[in-house]
């Protein structure tokens, strides 16, 4: 039941001096025992037009958990543990704004930052920690192995998303720490260098062939088409997300009903770009795709456990386990076969415009920015300056 009041959950508490001002999820419904906010403090200067207008997003935000149904209760006790969870759960959070995969990504760096500093009171904490923060983060998983940047700048950014969260929500203290990190820049992961050739796509395929398995040639079937169409990974395994009720669903274009004749036409996930694909004129793709049974050929053409759209994380995890036993370097990843395919067209001879428009790039700087055996070029030049500057 909802008590009434011209200020539905406004609370006041006598201070020596003043008076704190609170919106109190109990004193709106009986129901809110669990609610993951039940006391969220408000400006003590604010006037009587924006307590209401405060109350009543407050209340409108209980009233959206309340028909949602009951849920485990997480509240903000001043650690970076608990504003963590409480950004995972809250239904406000921008975490249920964005797509699976980078959903994902907030998860494991949310992980990294529990794991690690969780118990730490935000209060208490100057962006100097931060960056000590970092340079732990950073460090490598084992002796002689590579700093890990990405990882650390990613945690790092997490840690600015979650404070900023908290600052939404009223909590100064996430506030005024967030405030402080924008003045502090860390360093980031330098762009990729590597890619993948055609000879190792060749020896993906086969060794995922050699399997005998279906794992083996969806597998096979998401790298070739990779490699071939130059798509990004979203684009050809699709992605898994949940709708407005909390249902998962998946969502992609590289269906069996979606290539008429061989022919798939999409918007590609980052940029909305057009591209059609004539999938009969890859030497590498088609005939993986004719090794699927006729009777298996509906909804996803790359599948995973139980005949369903493959997810990410598995995606990532076998083809990993495959390209190693394909004597393929870990410095290699999935994403590497759209920049090496890139690579191969422009050193055939393929016009630049050309490439641009089947990589479904925004334009040919980013085609240039793809062509990592530029650096190669640049190198031979300065070679024959030098040999220039010996001859006169």
């Amino acid at each position: 039941m909802v008590k009434k009041s011209r200020f539905p959950g406004l609370i006041r508490r006598r201070r020596a001096g003043w008076t704190a001002l609170y919106w109190s999820a109990a004193n709106v419904s009986t129901k809110a025992a669990k609610y993951p906010e039940p006391l969220i403090p408000l400006p003590p200067d604010a006037t009587e037009a924006e307590l209401l207008d405060l109350c009543a997003t407050y209340n409108a935000r209980l009233a959206t958990w309340l028909d949602a149904g009951d849920r485990p209760r997480v509240f903000y006790d001043g650690t970076i543990g608990s504003l963590c969870d409480l950004f995972e759960a809250h239904s406000e959070s921008p975490i249920h704004e964005v797509k699976g995969n980078t959903a994902e990504s907030y998860i494991d760096s949310l992980k990294v930052i529990r794991a690690t500093v969780a118990r730490r009171a935000v209060r208490a904490l100057v962006p100097v920690d931060v960056k000590g923060w970092y340079r732990r983060w950073r460090m490598p998983a084992k002796p002689g192995s590579k700093p890990r940047i990405k990882r650390a700048h990613d945690a790092v950014a997490a840690v600015r998303m979650v404070l900023r969260f908290g600052a939404s929500l009223g909590y100064k203290d996430c506030g005024e720490l967030a405030e402080g990190l924008k003045a502090i820049r860390f360093e980031r992961a330098p762009p990729r260098e590597s890619e993948m050739t055609f000879e190792q796509a060749k020896a993906f395929v086969e060794t995922a062939l050699a399997r005998g398995d279906k794992r083996g040639l969806y597998m096979a079937i998401g790298t070739a088409a990779q490699f071939e169409t130059m798509l990004r990974q979203k684009d050809v395994i699709g992605e898994w997300g949940a709708d407005e009720a909390g249902r998962e669903i998946w969502d992609g274009r590289f269906t069996w009903e979606n290539i008429p004749g061989g022919i798939l036409r999409l918007k590609t996930s980052k940029r909305s770009k057009k591209g059609e694909f004539d999938l009969t004129t890859y030497e590498l793709l088609w005939p993986l795709m004719q090794m699927v049974p006729q009777a298996e050929r509906v909804g996803a053409i790359v599948k995973g456990e139980h005949d369903l759209p493959i997810r990410e994380r598995s995606y990532r995890t076998w083809f990993r386990a495959i390209a190693r036993d394909a004597g393929i370097p870990d410095e290699v990843w999935n994403m590497d076969s759209r920049a090496g395919a890139v690579t191969e067209a422009l050193e055939s001879g393929a016009d630049e415009t050309d490439v641009s428009r089947a990589a479904t790039h925004s334009g040919v700087v980013i085609t240039r920015r793809y062509d990592r055996q530029m650096r190669t070029a640049v190198a031979n030049v300065a070679e024959a300056r030098k040999r220039g500057r010996g001859e006169n």
